[in-house]
């Protein structure tokens, strides 16, 4: 049975409360219904591509300071049981990381806050402090598995090594690259017929058992 070193996650809706933290901060702003939403039902439609998605997303914040985007962002609650799970994977020697198609100003957090040891996501633009408009796409909402790829090349690790855990179709491939793989609170029956192990609940602290036959018990 493998010992996991690796702990890989998505953010939005998984490690948060919120599925989109994109949508969260237009909400916040007041720009999400007849605005910013078309926008999101133009990609559903398959009329736009993702990167152009993103862009027009983006370009609806230009001028914001960055600061006011940051505090937003902190709003946004972690997910019930975070900080036990963590906690948990951290007295085991798991490193943490994070894969995620949302914004680089809320993963930085999880770096600077807890010691994540991998993030990446995508980066607004900015210059003196304010939103140019423009992102720097690194993951794409469906296309994980590279950044997967990445990671186990960064800690040398074996695909049995890793294991990931999501909440939506966009993580599916991250799921086809790890050893194993947890759909929590999940909304993809996509998602779930894949995954190893299905988990309903929204209290990050419930993965701790389905984890101690690889890791072993919590203390």
């Amino acid at each position: 049975m493998p010992k996991f070193k690796l702990a890989l996650f998505d953010l939005d809706g998984t490690l948060t409360t919120e599925r989109s933290a994109w949508e969260y901060i237009h909400r916040r702003l007041g720009v999400w219904e007849g605005q910013a939403e078309k926008f999101q039902q133009a990609y559903l439609r398959c009329e736009i591509s993702y990167d152009d998605f993103c862009l027009l997303d983006a370009a609806v914040w230009k001028g914001m300071k960055v600061s006011t985007v940051k505090a937003i962002l902190r709003e946004i609650p972690l997910q019930p049981g975070f900080r036990e799970l963590i906690s948990y994977l951290r007295g085991k020697g798991v490193g943490l990381g994070i894969i995620s198609s949302g914004l680089s100003f809320l993963s930085e957090r999880f770096r600077e806050e807890f010691g994540f040891d991998y993030v990446v996501a995508n980066d607004l633009e900015a210059d003196d402090g304010l939103l140019t408009g423009g992102i720097r796409i690194k993951v794409h909402y469906d296309q994980k598995a590279e950044w997967v790829e990445d990671a186990r090349r960064k800690f040398g690790l074996e695909k049995e090594e890793v294991f990931a855990v999501g909440d939506s179709s966009g993580d599916i491939l991250m799921f086809q690259a790890c050893g194993f793989s947890i759909a929590f609170n999940c909304h993809s029956p996509q998602l779930e017929s894949m995954a190893s192990i299905c988990s309903p609940s929204k209290d990050l602290r419930h993965l701790i058992p389905i984890l101690t036959p690889y890791l072993g018990p919590p203390g």
